[in-house]
Parts: C-alpha cells; structure tokens; sequence
C-alpha cells in the first residue's frame, strides 16, 4: 500500500458503477474501479465475472480530500446517485486493513480470480488461487454453486467468492 496514496468508497446504484468509474477515471489523479469477482455459471458451464460489492465504487487518488471531494460533486448525471461513505466527517470508510485484504486478493485488474481446492473432513482446502492459506476464513461452502463464504469484515458486507473443488 502506498502511503501517498487515498482510498474512498462511493455508494451508487447497482449497475450503475462502470458509468461512475468511467466518469471519475476521465479525471487526472484518479484511479476508480468496481471489484469483479470470478463465478462458475451453472446454465453456461463456464468462469464468467460479476461485481464483488455491487453499488460499491472505490477510488484511489493522490489529491487532497477537497480535489477529490470537487470531482465528487461535479459529477455530471443527476439520475446517478453517488455518495462518499466515510466513518466520520473526515475519515474515508476503507481501513488500512481492509485496503490490505482488497489489495491482496485481487489481481492487477481488480478482479478476484477464481480459486481451487478439495474437500478434506468436510472443510475445503483451497490449494490454488488468491484464497491459498485463507482457509480458516471460509465459514461456510456452497458445492453447487461453488461459492465459498468468508468471514471477513469488509464494508458490513458478505464476501461470497468463486472456490471450485478439484476433483
């Protein structure tokens, strides 16, 4: 993690997060993204992506709050809701910790690939992919939709990720 460097969350409406990120990475000193995350389609058999924290936009900037906060408010669709979700008045809502879990899962693309195990004592085992040695956070672990549920605090959120069991 840089330490010059800025993190903020947006909230805005589902769907509409490739539309913010590319408004705001039209900006100078902007870096803003949506977190994909690899899952198995069962009707297509294949890995496809979706968004990790749907509504959910985060940046990465250089600049002060107030430049970040001035591209914030000029942002030029009124049917777009944004808003900047921050602990307290000044504090960005993103953790050091959790920069660091995001930072580490995800690949270059900020995309959280898909990751392999198998099934030892009925716990799954992921022996490849960005949840290697993780194991202890799975909580829970959806076969049929190869889905593996992390206890990670992030967001108030559930992380549901792609696991697909080796055979």
């Amino acid at each position: 993690m840089n330490l010059d460097e800025h993190w903020y969350v947006l909230l805005t409406i589902r769907s509409k997060e490739e539309e913010v990120c590319k408004y705001l990475n039209e900006n100078e000193g902007i870096f803003a993204f949506s977190p994909k995350m690899e899952f198995y389609h069962r009707v297509s058999k294949q890995i496809q992506l979706r968004t990790l924290f749907g509504g959910y936009v985060f940046v990465v900037s250089k600049l002060s709050q107030a430049e970040v906060d001035r591209i914030f408010r000029k942002f030029p669709l009124e049917s777009v809701f944004i808003h900047e979700l921050k602990y307290k008045e000044d504090i960005s809502a993103l953790t050091d910790e959790e920069i660091r879990i995001l930072t580490m899962l995800m690949d270059d693309k900020k995309i959280l690939r898909m990751s392999y195990g198998v099934l030892l004592n009925n716990k799954i085992h992921v022996t490849r992919g960005p949840l290697v040695n993780m194991d202890d956070y799975i909580i829970k672990y959806d076969k049929h939709n190869r889905l593996a549920t992390l206890n990670l605090n992030f967001l108030n959120q559930i992380w549901k990720v792609g696991v697909t069991l080796i055979e």
